[in-house]
């Protein structure tokens, strides 16, 4: 799989992610039952994934972008940014469910308003990425270009969409898989 390909297939995966995401905070928001060590777990991946391979990844791919198409520069320059504050907010939601379950008393309208901050951040910036960010790329990158940026990254398997499932990430699967045969 090339690299376009890979980060394509990541945000398909994210998405699925935020969708559970998002209806474990509406579940939230009407007191209803949720699965905080399935939210827990999911944003654990959201910051050891995404947050540590696949932004790096994107990271390179812009740099190599800003190279050969300096007029996106401004444009590819913010998506960096967002890297980072996507790191932040991550960080800042697990954080906080860490605490709510370890028993700290956390509102309900925060775990919610922080959660879906997070959500509608990431999906503005995967929508900008693969509108904007993946076609210009895919236009303008050599297949040299691609090779550097290939050599230049670690190589990685994705610990719950990849080949074999890591352990800590396996109520996500199996929850998906669940959700699969509904």
């Amino acid at each position: 799989m090339n690299i376009l390909e890979q980060l394509t297939k990541d945000h398909e995966n994210i998405a699925t992610l935020l969708d559970i995401l998002e209806d474990q905070l509406e579940r939230i928001r009407e007191m209803e039952k949720a699965d905080y060590d399935l939210v827990r777990d999911i944003m654990h991946y959201m910051t050891t994934y995404p947050d540590s391979f696949h932004h790096p990844m994107e990271d390179l791919v812009i740099e190599k972008l800003i190279e050969r198409d300096p007029s996106y520069r401004e444009a590819a320059l913010s998506l960096v940014k967002d890297h980072t504050e996507l790191a932040r907010k991550s960080n800042a939601f697990l954080e906080m469910l860490l605490k709510v379950i370890d028993g700290e008393i956390v509102l309900r309208k925060d775990i919610v308003a922080r959660g879906i901050d997070y959500i509608q951040f990431l999906r503005s910036h995967m929508h900008q990425e693969d509108e904007q960010l993946f076609p210009r790329a895919k236009a303008a990158l050599s297949d040299q270009d691609w090779k550097h940026i290939s050599e230049t990254i670690e190589d990685r398997r994705d610990p719950i969409f990849g080949e074999i499932v890591e352990a800590q990430y396996r109520s996500i699967y199996e929850f998906i898989s669940l959700q699969s045969e509904s």
